[in-house]
């Protein structure tokens, strides 16, 4: 299509200038101009009228990313190198074959592998040969692939089709090696109080560092504290290495130890690999169901999942299986396909879905080992028993799309501790177990836990029920975290929205401990109704427990929005504390101020805050001052304390440093070229509507350039780049990078180049007039050729080059006229030229029949 319109337009525009000739600025036709018009065909294609106005073929198409349909089916974007002729369209070989395979029987997809070898591309023709009809649409720009009946398999029809965004992005090249270093700290200062020193006191430094070398990474760091016995710490320390493809993250230090079912959570020293799901955020690996279903002739299809329509498909004839359906979970989902056929006929196609967050995909496993000597955390230090060495570890697999399953055990010298968890998710709801077995020096004990969940298909008025029982034996240990002192504990809850607006909850619960008979219980009843000036919601509550009163109370609360935050008010009877607040909002973007004000009133005991918090460029600070009794015989006022924090970073990527707000995951630094050093730049602007300019993450200052410090392990993030104030031709500004970070890595980006001059002029022959609409390229002394022209008036603009180099200009039109210019030393930016640009042309006659030609980026 874009061809055709640029060829259209140049027809137009061609025998416009045909007709008229050249104009000059004040648009005065010469009358001597020859009228001419090209010859062609009126069936004639783009093609034709191409090659009758310009005299040549159309150049070969760039290779940009096209839409693919197969057999009627959008299937997204590959890199395609569009041909004019029929079958030479070249296509990516990689990227084609598996949007392909999904749709082939088993004997055509060994025919489609072994066809291409590794070729980088392959051609429509290919495909063709091989009875895949596939052409690309030049007049709607999409690869069109027919895949007939005989060799398509069931074709899978994803639904809401999860995003495979690093597929479909270039990004930016991560740093081979980065670090971080974190430092927070924060003091106290105590005005007055009857139980309090005055003075400072609860001070806090820590320092956490991140070293990340080919994407092995190294953490560790320092703390200080004056509350502690040991004034001075190390934190955790610990190695990582992610396996990305396989999903697998490898640790060794101080160990975050993964767990399943009823295992404990015990510090270890020593080594681990674990399955990260995280590692591919955008690959699903829960379980989630499909449906199939066939058409016997061409239709569109309206898909409806719980009475809210989802998608609208144009299908051909063929079996197709449903995938990627958003459900909800634990739900019995109703799926309704409306089949409206091309003869006007109509069908209708219901079935079920049921889907539960706690299932993996069928084959898909998850599992954890850790090794080494436990440790526990005493007065603020970490302590390692290396005569106790432990053992954790799970395996759990998707037997079926509905059943999921698995083992665990965890071991020291004084625990065994094994067990198990199974879920299966039927049409009525999720049914689940977990159990435990464990021998200690207690003795031997067990631990049983049922779980049931249910929600209705419901759009608007769902229904939500939950329930959890278990049971857990006096002597049951757990490595971690020893013996529990419940019994018995059955909690339920059922919630059902009556509307938007209208949510009521009901949550009840029995508890017997190990040393009473007795059980003590819960139940209660929230309300909780939204309208346009805020949220109400009520409690009531009634309690039980042995040697107690019964006790009966309410609860009631108020949130609503106010300017740029929240008001929030409530009170509760049990605990007999009121509270109101407000809170603004504090944007994560440099130089955002927010502010916060609260008062409590808790058993006759008053206490106020208020508090500040601002986000800068290179920094993070918050303050807060308390007044408040310090008991209830005490007045209001008798504490006055003081609280302060601040924060910051130091960043490092491939040899350059920059000062950063705190890091906890990944980062950029924005550097810029030695020629465009003294230029500002901002990165990832926020637009909007009251905002007289944009919010930035970062940007650059007398401290460094700027640091976007939030980016999110195997997400992708696309951040702009902006220099608000750079003059207009230089090579800042303008560009939006893609990045996609692994875990604790860092970035560094250059930006801009030596190129920062644009010249602006007057194209004249020798006779001293100016040539309109004149076109070629401009060759810069490094041989780059820049595409320019002329407009009307003979003006030209070309950007891109640099102090003192000489520019040779060639042009098309007027044909074989060539001449050169210096580009004149002085400031960055626009240069208007002290004289006019005068060519030389083979024949020296005026006005010039002028030719326009589309070129490409490549010239030619």
């Amino acid at each position: 299509m874009l061809r055709a319109i640029l060829a259209c337009s140049a027809a137009l525009l061609g025998f416009q200038l045909g007709a008229q000739g050249a104009y000059a600025e004040n648009e005065t036709p010469h009358p001597e101009q020859p009228e001419t018009k090209p010859e062609v065909d009126k069936n004639a294609s783009v093609d034709d009228i191409y090659g009758a106005l310009f005299g040549s073929a159309p150049q070969q198409s760039l290779t940009l990313p096209y839409p693919v349909i197969i057999s009627g089916i959008n299937q997204g974007d590959i890199a395609i190198t569009p041909s004019p002729l029929p079958g030479e369209t070249e296509i990516d070989r990689q990227a084609i074959v598996e949007m392909i395979l999904p749709f082939l029987i088993e004997q055509k997809q060994a025919e489609l592998l072994e066809a291409f070898g590794q070729a980088d591309t392959i051609k429509a023709w290919d495909l063709t040969s091989l009875g895949m009809p596939t052409e690309f649409d030049n007049g709607n720009l999409v690869l069109i692939i027919d895949i007939p009946v005989e060799i398509r398999t069931i074709v899978p029809l994803p639904i809401q089709p999860r995003m495979r965004a690093a597929l479909n992005l270039n990004t930016e090249d991560q740093a081979k090696t980065s670090a971080i270093v974190n430092v927070a700290a924060g003091t106290r200062y105590v005005h007055e109080s009857k139980y309090l020193e005055p003075g400072f006191s609860a001070t806090q430094v820590n320092v956490a560092a991140a070293l990340n070398i080919y994407d092995l990474v190294l953490e560790t760091g320092l703390r200080y504290s004056d509350n502690s016995g040991d004034k001075l710490g190390l934190n955790d320390t610990r190695l990582t290495k992610d396996l990305i493809d396989k999903r697998v993250r490898l640790e060794a230090g101080d160990l975050t130890v993964p767990t399943s079912a009823l295992q404990g959570n015990p510090g270890i020293l020593g080594l681990a690999g674990f399955r990260n799901f995280g590692l591919q955020p955008y690959e699903e690996y829960r379980t989630n169901p499909s449906q199939q279903f066939e058409l016997q002739r061409a239709a569109q299809v309206q898909v409806y999942i719980n009475g809210q329509f989802i998608r609208e498909l144009r299908l051909l004839p063929g079996r197709y299986n449903l995938t990627d359906l958003p459900l909800q979970s634990a739900a019995g989902n109703d799926i309704i396909l409306e089949i409206e056929y091309d003869s006007g006929d109509r069908d209708r196609v219901v079935f079920s879905a049921f889907y539960d967050f706690s299932l993996l995909k069928k084959g898909v496993t998850d599992f954890s080992l850790s090794v080494g000597p436990t440790s526990r955390i005493d007065d603020g230090s970490r302590e390692y028993d290396f005569d106790n060495p432990a053992i954790s570890a799970f395996y759990r697999k998707g037997w079926t799309d509905e059943f999921t399953a698995g083992l665990n055990l965890q071991a020291d010298t004084e625990i065994l501790n094994v067990g198990g968890d199974a879920f299966y998710a039927t049409g009525l709801g999720t049914f689940g177990v977990l159990a435990g077995l464990s021998d200690s020096d207690f003795g031997t004990g067990s631990a049983l836990t049922g779980l049931y969940r249910w929600n209705s298909a419901g759009h608007e008025k769902t229904t939500r029920f939950d329930v959890q029982a278990r049971y857990q034996s006096e002597d049951y240990t757990t490595l971690g975290t020893g013996r529990n002192s419940i019994k018995y504990d059955l909690t339920a809850r059922a919630s059902r929205n009556f509307s938007q607006a209208l949510r009521l909850q009901l949550t009840t619960g029995f508890r017997q401990r190990h040393n009473l008979d007795e059980f003590e219980q819960s139940h209660s009843a929230n309300l909780s109704w939204r309208t346009k000036y805020g949220t109400f919601g009520t409690l009531v509550r009634y309690t039980t427990a042995p040697g107690k009163d019964d006790e009966f109370s309410a609860g009631i609360s108020f949130n609503m929005r106010l300017g740029s935050g929240y008001v929030q008010a409530s009170h509760d009877t049990q605990s007999s504390s009121s509270r109101v607040s407000y809170s603004s909002r504090t944007d994560r973007y440099a130089d955002s101020f927010g502010w916060d004000v609260a008062y409590a009133r808790q058993s006759d005991r008053d206490d106020v805050r208020a508090g500040a918090s601002y986000v800068g460029n290179r920094f993070e600070a918050r303050a807060e001052q308390r007044l408040s009794a310090a008991s209830p015989q005490d007045s209001f006022g008798s504490e006055h304390t003081t609280e302060a924090s601040i924060s910051s970073a130091l960043v490092f990527a491939d040899g350059a440093f920059a000062i950063s707000r705190p890091v906890y995951d990944s980062f950029v630094i924005f550097s810029r070229n030695d020629a465009v050093k003294d230029i500002d730049i901002a990165v990832d602007p926020r637009r909007t509507v009251l905002d007289t300019k944009p919010s930035y993450a970062a940007y650059s200052s007398v401290l460094g350039p700027p640091v976007v410090p939030d980016l999110n392990a195997y997400y992708i993030r696309t951040i702009e780049v902006e220099a608000p104030d750079a003059p207009a031709g230089t090579s800042l500004g303008g560009q939006a990078l893609n990045f996609l970070p692994g875990y604790r890595s860092g970035y560094v980006v250059k930006l801009g180049d030596d190129r920062n001059v644009a010249v602006m002029s007057v194209l004249v022959d020798q006779d001293g007039e100016p040539i309109p609409f004149a076109a070629g390229y401009a060759i810069t002394s490094d041989g780059e050729r820049r595409q320019m022209f002329t407009n009307r008036g003979g003006r030209l603009y070309i950007d891109g080059l640099k102090h003192g180099e000489t520019v040779k200009l060639e042009f098309d039109s007027p044909e074989g006229a060539s001449t050169s210019f210096v580009v004149p030393d002085g400031e960055i930016g626009v240069i208007r030229l002290p004289d006019p640009i005068r060519i030389q042309t083979p024949e020296e006659q005026s006005p010039y029949n002028v030719t326009m030609r589309i070129h490409n980026y490549q010239g030619g």
